[in-house]
């Protein structure tokens, strides 16, 4: 057979669509699985009118920086919200999702052999990404502060890569934080990408977006998620904000490898981002404070979990199990029909932990599934110890 790139066929799929891939096809089979593994929360919104969209500009290609109405939208969003001055004509680039603007991003500051710098625990694209883009990822055990970032720059280092809030753990980085990693970028002229993802899941404490502290954007790249914040994942509409001369060069792969983001999609967020936000908004609170309620729960049966206050994610621990995560995670799924994500796929110094996710499930199904969870943590130890035993 022909053979297949290199690059391509060494790329692990995503560890937590691979999951979620497996519960689709056991739901299909008619079994019953608590989901605690999607990566996005279920708010009910409900279908806006579609009848006042411009026909039939819908139906045909828009501007491949995003429609204007939309791009003003998202700028004025970023600069109420988050005091950040976005110029919508040259400085925002809308795409089919979060996840296209971040490896649309690598594409435009890597050159093979290039390195990116992530922290652990990390979203589990990233790697990957900077892979199918010739370039190295830099892992950073998740126990480093931002301090300790420096020591891992070298002469190869183009981009530093930060999730905040953090996806898998929750945390979020503070004002001094993100001073330092803005000026850490300055200092070593490479590119601080700030994934915002999560942005609108703090929501007792305000949110420093990268954007604060680079005011032209010199050294910062924003990618930020309509799907995530708005919960309408499956539409996959994103965004990028930096300085001019970088977007024209995400201009450049939009164009060739999306053309454009959904026509009627954008046009509908611009006609309903408003209402939208304001259905969501409670919906957000709510989702925050369910994840405090459930790590009260994990206080209370004895698992740990890495400190964080945001996001519907839970990075709980599973130690001392002698299983790795993904081997406990696929015993999990298989006899306790529970599904959560294998930290391995966070990083390498992950492995004692699994990512928990509150967005889907009831209170109810989620203590049930943490109680399995708890049980074959037990179990798996037991086995351990019997084996050194015997």
């Amino acid at each position: 057979m022909p053979k297949i790139s290199e690059v391509v066929s060494s790329s692990a799929e995503a560890m937590s669509i691979k999951y979620n891939n497996l519960v689709y096809e056991m739901k299909r089979r008619g079994q019953k699985v608590i989901v605690l593994s999607l990566g996005e929360a279920f708010f009910d919104i409900p279908l806006m009118s579609m009848d006042d969209l411009p026909y039939p500009a819908i139906y045909h290609y828009s501007h491949s920086r995003g429609i204007p109405e939309l791009r003003d939208r998202i700028a004025r969003y970023y600069r109420e919200r988050y005091a950040v001055d976005v110029d919508p004509e040259e400085e925002l680039l809308v795409t089919a999702g979060s996840k296209a603007a971040i490896h649309f991003s690598m594409m435009a500051t890597l050159d093979p052999g290039d390195e990116v710098m992530i922290q652990e625990p990390l979203w589990v694209s990233y790697p990957e990404q900077a892979k199918l883009c010739h370039g190295v990822p830099v892992q950073i055990p998740y126990t480093a502060t931002v301090r300790d970032f420096e020591d891992y720059i070298t002469e190869r280092t183009r981009l530093l890569v930060v999730n905040n809030p953090n996806n898998p753990r929750g945390q979020v980085f503070g004002g001094w934080e993100m001073r330092y990693l803005a000026d850490l970028a300055e200092a070593y002229d490479i590119y601080l990408l700030s994934d915002e993802a999560y942005s609108d899941f703090l929501v007792d404490e305000p949110f420093y977006s990268a954007g604060r502290f680079d005011d032209d954007k010199s050294h910062t790249i924003i990618c930020n998620s309509i799907s995530k914040n708005f919960g309408i994942s499956g539409w996959r509409i994103g965004y990028a904000i930096s300085n001019p001369r970088f977007i024209n060069q995400l201009l450049k792969i939009n164009q060739h490898l999306i053309t454009c983001p959904a026509s009627i999609l954008e046009y509908y967020l611009a006609r309903h981002f408003d209402e939208i936000l304001h259905i969501t908004a409670p919906q957000i609170r709510a989702v925050v404070e369910k994840r405090r309620t459930v790590a009260r729960y994990l206080k209370e049966v004895g698992l740990d979990y890495l400190p964080g206050n945001s996001t519907f994610y839970l990075f709980v621990s599973i130690a001392p199990s002698a299983l790795g995560s993904e081997a406990f995670c696929m015993r999990l799924l298989e006899e306790d029909h529970v599904s959560v994500v294998p930290g391995i796929g966070y990083g390498h110094s992950c492995d004692a932990f699994v990512r928990l996710s509150v967005g889907t499930e009831s209170v109810e199904d989620i203590r049930t599934g943490i109680d399995r969870i708890k049980a074959l943590v037990e179990c798996t130890q037991m086995v351990a110890i019997d084996e050194t035993r015997g």
